[in-house]
């Protein structure tokens, strides 16, 4: 799936039609520095190709194709937040535009906000084969609410599935893209948030998931939140496999409480938090490999559509 989309067809039809759409004069003449920044940029010239939209914008600040172009190329450089915030220039002045939503949706993806790269890829969904690829990847397994070892879900992403007006606006662009019978549920899977082994220590390294899950919750005062704790399959060394299966299910109950308590340090009201423990009951795998057993250790928190009154 290619991760560079140019707005050429939209810069075509402007090269063709300036004069009568565009009624600026400093537009227009940015429309020809953002066409000579494409060529520019198919001669490899990357260099030229940026000095020539960043002159565009100068002349014309508000050209949607040239804040789009722009951001792709800083998006090939790694700058993430620059061509986060190009993208979203241009989406303020053409909300439809699909390029633009491609784009931003790859960066979160490539960043792991799953959720965030969702709602972007939707909303090109209808117009962009690509976009509707990657809506179809997320789906599979649910990755879209999957916060990966190593990665961190903000906020923003966050929020994207635990409140519910937002949800709502996702299932909606899911039906409308044709994925009728998917509707994305208010909860994600932790495998960042992990513990010392056979304990229910969380370990350095969790406080920045933990941070931005905190700000989230916090940000939806009205809701009750549930914290699921799982465990593998791992037998405890000198005990038999039926006592370890009781005491995973006691550990998995301990780790979700450590997770409790970390959320209520950082403002969650504990009044709010409901914490269950599952042992290795509910795996998402079958067997006792290390993988599957990786993938069964986890920590998911659900957001039920639940008011919550002090």
């Amino acid at each position: 799936m290619s991760s560079i989309k140019y707005s050429f067809f939209t810069l075509s039809f402007l090269f063709i039609f300036s004069g009568s759409t565009l009624a600026d004069e400093n537009c227009d003449f940015a429309t020809d520095l953002v066409i000579q920044a494409f060529d520019a940029g198919d001669l490899g010239r990357q260099d030229e190709e940026k000095r020539l939209l960043l002159r565009a914008l100068l002349f014309c600040p508000n050209h949607a194709d040239a804040h789009n172009n722009l951001a792709t190329l800083f998006k090939a450089e790694g700058n993430d937040d620059l061509a986060i915030a190009h993208y979203r220039l241009a989406l303020q002045i053409k909300p439809n535009f699909s390029f633009a939503w491609y784009g931003l949706g790859e960066v979160y993806f490539e960043q792991g906000q799953f959720p965030l790269s969702l709602y972007a890829h939707l909303q090109a969904c209808q117009s962009d084969k690509d976009s509707k690829l990657r809506v179809a990847d997320l789906l599979i397994n649910q990755k879209y609410a999957v916060s990966a070892e190593g990665k961190i879900l903000n906020k923003e992403s966050l929020l994207c599935l635990f409140d519910a007006k937002r949800r709502q606006t996702i299932n909606q662009l899911l039906s409308d893209c044709g994925f009728r019978i998917v509707r994305v549920k208010p909860a994600v899977v932790f495998y960042n948030i992990q513990f010392d082994t056979g304990r229910a220590t969380l370990k350095s390294g969790t406080e920045a998931q933990l941070e931005a899950l905190a700000a989230a919750l916090i940000n939806l005062q009205n809701r009750f939140v549930k914290i699921h704790g799982h465990t593998d399959n791992q037998v405890f060394v000198g005990y038999s496999p039926s006592e370890s299966k009781r005491l995973n299910l006691i550990l998995s109950e301990k780790r979700a409480a450590s997770v409790a308590r970390a959320l209520a340090s950082r403002g969650v009201s504990m009044n709010r938090l409901r914490t269950f423990g599952y042992g290795n009951e509910l795996p998402l795998v079958s067997g006792s490999s290390s993988a599957a057993r990786a993938k069964n250790r986890r920590v998911e928190i659900e957001v039920p559509e639940v008011e919550f009154k002090e």
